[in-house]
């Protein structure tokens, strides 16, 4: 019998998926689930095996996702429409994996459980037929035009446990939590508390806020004051501290690939308290014109990433300049987290460009008679740009 690698989350819509899959195409199922920050592979492992699969695969890819994903989305300050690319990044990394099981184990078809209105659909498949253009992929609550509710009453039917009800649709992973559907989608209304589970809501946080120090090394955070962590422990500890003090909620209005306008919940208080971090430390390492390009790149990146575009060649290229640049990137800052606020309290760096003997306005060694000529030159082409206008103006007149 031909054989299905499924991405098995053990939520509703996978395990729905399973009985489908063995129902109406009649193969069997082969599950894959990743621990990527937030899964009980065990507890998952079991479950798959109680739908009848198959085989049950896990695999804890923490390490390989800090290192070869959070890494990047770091060095290229990764944010799309003001949020950190949390799900997004995670795909192109369960799509590998999908590729490499499914060609060990025999499986010629690979089926992810997005719907046909968001963008998971096209990171799994865009990644999954650039790895391996021959493999089929299936995505059946897309194709098969399901909704929650039927989805639901299927669950209940076939003696499937859904945790919750299924009230929220819930995404997680070591870099953030991402939640929709349900109330949400009512944009009248605000978030109920049962959204809430990694960001403390700011009128429960504690009233003195707390302060922290975070070491940068080649772009990326290396210690908590002045305790070195590996990128996996330093993040699960910055979600638990900025999340306390109610960083990283965002509550927003995202325009997806497919053209639609979604609202959407995420909670990543690791992810925006490093990547905000990242940014003080840049702009006192890097100059004017590499800023400029990076603040090109960076938009570039994240804009792909979020498009599921992870292995467009030009990627290579993007990725290339921010390993480059992420080498100066190195400091200390001091912060003081309150009430969703990150405020910079102090910074410094061995290759930090700010030079306080220039810029104090005490005794300050910077020549001001140079400014006039330095005007005189500089101005030349707005004025002249100016004055060519007006003299045109007067002879159309």
């Amino acid at each position: 019998m031909e054989k299905v690698l499924l991405l098995y989350s053990g939520g509703l819509d996978t395990s729905v998926m399973v009985k489908w899959i063995q129902e109406k195409l009649k193969k069997d199922v082969v599950t894959l689930t990743l621990n990527i920050g937030n899964s009980n592979l065990k507890e998952i492992q079991e479950k798959a095996f109680s739908l009848g699969v198959s085989d049950a695969i896990v695999a804890d890819v923490k390490n390989e996702f800090a290192d070869e994903y959070i890494k990047k989305e770091i060095y290229a300050d990764g944010f799309y429409q003001d949020y950190p690319l949390s799900t997004a990044i995670a795909r192109p990394l369960m799509a590998e994996k999908a590729v490499n099981y499914a060609e060990e184990y025999g499986c010629n078809t690979i089926a992810h459980g997005s719907t046909g209105k968001g963008n998971d659909q096209v990171r799994f498949e865009v990644t999954i037929k650039a790895l391996n253009e021959s493999i089929n992929v299936i995505a059946p609550i897309r194709d098969w035009n399901m909704n929650r509710v039927e989805e639901l009453s299927y669950a209940k039917s076939n003696g499937i446990y859904i945790s919750k009800n299924g009230k929220y649709s819930v995404d997680e992973n070591l870099w953030g939590r991402s939640v929709e559907g349900s109330t949400i989608e009512n944009i009248s209304s605000p978030l109920e508390n049962d959204v809430y589970e990694w960001v403390t809501p700011l009128e429960k946080c504690d009233d003195s806020g707390m302060d922290l120090k975070l070491s940068f090394k080649e772009g990326v955070p290396v210690s908590i004051n002045n305790i070195n962590y590996d990128l996996v422990e330093i993040t699960e500890k910055l979600n638990q501290i900025a999340g306390s003090n109610g960083i990283g909620l965002i509550n927003h209005i995202e325009d997806r690939v497919t053209g639609i306008k979604s609202h959407e919940v995420y909670e990543c208080p690791a992810a925006v308290l490093i990547l905000k971090a990242h940014k003080m430390i840049e702009s006192l390492t890097l100059n004017k014109n590499e800023m400029d390009v990076k603040n090109y790149l960076d938009y570039q990146w994240s804009n792909n990433v979020y498009n599921g575009l992870w292995y467009d060649p030009v990627m290579e290229h993007i990725n290339a300049f921010e390993n480059s640049i992420n080498k100066y990137i190195n400091g200390d800052i001091s912060l003081k987290l309150y009430k969703g606020n990150i405020i910079m309290k102090s910074i410094g760096s061995d290759n930090s460009m700010y030079d306080y003997n220039t810029i104090t306005y005490d005794n300050s060694l910077f020549d001001q008679n140079s400014g006039k000529g330095f005007i005189d030159i500089f101005k030349n082409n707005t004025v002249i740009g100016n004055s060519s206008r007006k003299e045109k103006l007067k002879v159309i007149q």
